[in-house]
């Protein structure tokens, strides 16, 4: 009966003994910084729009007497921040976050509210309606051309993209109860060339305007850019003084998934 008892012991200490030993670990606690990365990585884009209206006078050299063209048109200047291979780091109450690089998104020029004033003579020798059509094909290479001119020259874009992150970044770590007292947003910056402007066959003594800002004018015959800094977006800080009439607006919007392919 003693060895029954013996063996019946053993076979209980050896049962308590596998299952401690075989007992699966307890799970590790979950950062809530890898959280909140693996959301912005899987699920955030961020775009920034900004309008613009471009208006000028064409006189194209034709047979006859030149006519004139006044020319204008809407456009909505489109960019993009994906955050894919977003970074935060974490130092005490401080999150810092590293994005990559703003794109420029392809323009819409909405051709539908193109509009045409021509003042032509009985001697323009010149069908007005082609004259006008090829006035519309410069239309899109014009507004690539200011659509990179605006990320190069806007300010306020790169705050307005970096206020969206932050905002994203608040709301996710006041949801996962991180303490959070500062966040530094940096984009990085991406060496983008300013193509060339398009030509426009612009009367004597006029300039082509964006938002009522000059930025090109007829030089010998040529094309030429004439610098100019854009007005900020309305949610850049600013003072109502420091706010000129007519400035282009930007307008955000956060969504996903992220797109794949780039």
């Amino acid at each position: 009966m003693k060895y029954v008892v013996i063996a019946l012991l053993a076979l209980v200490l050896g049962g308590l003994a596998a299952r401690a030993y075989y007992k699966e670990d307890e799970p590790e606690p979950v950062d809530p910084i890898n959280v909140m990365i693996l959301q912005m990585k899987t699920h955030a884009i961020i775009e920034h729009e900004r309008q613009v209206a471009v208006w000028y006078r064409a006189c194209p050299d034709v047979t006859g007497i030149d006519p004139e063209i006044f020319i204008a048109w809407p456009a909505k200047l489109s960019y993009e921040l994906e955050l894919g291979d977003v970074t935060i780091e974490r130092s005490g109450d401080t999150l810092k976050i590293h994005t990559s690089a703003i794109h420029a998104d392809e323009p819409a020029v909405p051709s539908d509210f193109l509009d045409y004033l021509s003042t032509s003579s009985v001697f323009t020798f010149t069908n007005e309606q082609g004259l006008v059509n090829r006035e519309i094909q410069k239309s899109s290479p014009l507004a690539r051309y200011l659509t990179t001119y605006y990320l190069l020259r806007d300010e306020s874009l790169r705050g307005d993209f970096a206020a969206e992150v932050e905002g994203l970044v608040t709301r996710m770590a006041g949801a996962l109860g991180v303490p959070v007292q500062k966040i530094e947003v940096e984009i990085a910056k991406e060496d983008v060339k300013l193509p060339k402007l398009p030509g426009l066959e612009l009367c004597k003594g006029s300039a082509a305007s964006v938002n009522g800002l000059p930025f090109a004018r007829l030089e010998d015959k040529n094309t030429v850019p004439i610098a100019f800094r854009p007005p900020p977006s309305k949610r850049a800080p600013s003072t109502p003084a420091a706010q000129p009439p007519g400035k282009p607006e930007g307008i955000a919007s956060v969504y996903g998934p992220a797109k794949s392919g780039k």
